[in-house]
């Protein structure tokens, strides 16, 4: 049987698998290194949701510029993790959301992912033509000598394929092979639907088109929270002056 050792790390015939097997050694600890040392980088899945982002612990903030090229479809997860989050906080939607985000690490990480979709630095898109079902990370180094790698193989950028399922991954480091990598991921990000930053806000717009009921209820109310809590807070700072007038 094969220790964790040659399951995770590079074998003496220089093959390097990540395979999720070793509890210290996951894809998500090979990405989380890679953002330290990446100026971009290019995410190819069949499945993509929030997690993926939140489990790299705020490191893909270091990244100048992410991509994820990603299929149509929602993981059974998702659809699981967005009704039992929905359960959970339903009952105090109509409370300060800043003090939700305190108590849930799901709501506090969320707003900097869509910030950084506004912003730019995380660019989506949608591939339609067919069903796209590939996985691969293609990381972009900042120092020149260190180049460009790409870890191919079964995980989607989701927290399951980052963490959870037993997956085959293999990192590519030869800088032609990566290259021609890359010509691929140009190839079918030209050719998929580009998400804007206006079509993750409006209900008209793609994405909430693509949504689920439960996730479409989920937006509806933590957005009429977020202005409800608002306007109380509005309302409480009249109220004050208008007595400070009065006095």
């Amino acid at each position: 049987m094969a220790s964790k050792t040659t399951q995770t790390k590079e074998s003496s015939a220089g093959l390097f698998i990540v395979d999720n097997s070793d509890s210290d050694w996951k894809v998500r600890s090979y990405l989380r290194e890679w953002c330290e040392l990446s100026k971009a980088i290019d995410i190819a899945t069949g499945y993509f949701e929030i997690g993926s982002l939140l489990a790299l612990d705020e490191k893909w903030q270091a990244v100048d510029h992410f991509r994820i090229l990603m299929g149509d479809e929602v993981s059974m997860r998702t659809k699981r993790a967005f009704a039992e989050g929905l359960k959970k906080i339903a009952p105090r939607l109509d409370g300060n959301l800043e003090a939700e985000k305190a108590k849930d690490a799901f709501l506090a990480g969320v707003p900097a992912s869509v910030a950084a979709i506004r912003a730019g630095k995380i660019e989506c898109r949608v591939y339609r033509p067919d069903k796209f079902h590939a996985k691969a990370d293609i990381t972009h180094a900042r120092s020149a000598v260190v180049g460009s790698s790409a870890l191919v193989g079964s995980s989607n950028f989701t927290f399951p394929g980052l963490c959870e399922n037993v997956e085959l991954n293999v990192r590519i480091s030869s800088s032609a092979e990566a290259g021609l990598l890359q010509e691929w991921y140009e190839r079918h990000w030209q050719d998929a639907e580009d998400i804007t930053p206006d079509e993750w806000d409006t209900e008209e717009s793609v994405v909430f088109r693509q949504l689920a009921r439960y996730q479409q209820d989920a937006y509806k109310k933590i957005s009429s929270a977020s202005r409800a809590s608002t306007a109380a807070r509005s309302f409480a700072m009249a109220s004050a002056w208008a007595k400070r007038s009065a006095a």
